[in-house]
């Protein structure tokens, strides 16, 4: 049994859908119900967001309270192609703390996938907010999903 569906706009703007079939006993019409523009359920996304502050820098009211206390601050020693010492405070992952502070990681998905930020771990340790999917060895880190248990020192090649 083969099915087409054929569209057509009636008189009130309102689009009307029949199926159609290859026997005539099972054609239907059916009418989709268009949302008018002040609708409260005709919400759309005006604008995109995009962070605008550094993620090393504190929030003047942050999302996470630590009962009362400050978050750590753990140093990392970049060694490589860089030589450069840095801290880690408030960013979400290692991945945004380095690029706030000018290190140059590379990186392609963010989240774990890829494998692209692999950084060897020459100190220290690292808890993974959320397992990361590319293999890494037990010397190796993804920054852009890890965050700093201790003081680091990484290599960046």
């Amino acid at each position: 049994m083969s099915a087409t569906a054929l569209a057509t706009m009636p008189d009130d703007n309102q689009p009307e859908f029949e199926l159609n079939a290859d026997d005539d006993q099972h054609q239907e019409v059916f009418e989709l119900e268009a949302l008018s523009p002040d609708s409260s359920e005709a919400l759309l996304q005006g604008e995109l967001y995009l962070p605008e502050g550094n993620p090393e820098q504190p929030e003047v009211n942050p999302q996470i309270e630590l009962d009362g206390m400050a978050r750590p601050v753990y140093a990392v020693e970049v060694s490589g192609q860089q030589q450069l010492a840095t801290r880690f405070q408030h960013a979400d992952t290692l991945l945004d703390s380095l690029e706030a502070q000018g290190v140059e990681v590379h990186y392609q998905c963010r989240e774990g996938y890829c494998g692209s930020c692999r950084t060897q771990l020459l100190e220290g340790e690292v808890h993974y907010q959320e397992e990361p999917m590319a293999c890494i060895a037990d010397d190796e880190i993804l920054p852009c999903c890890c965050i700093p248990k201790t003081h680091l020192k990484i290599k960046i090649d």
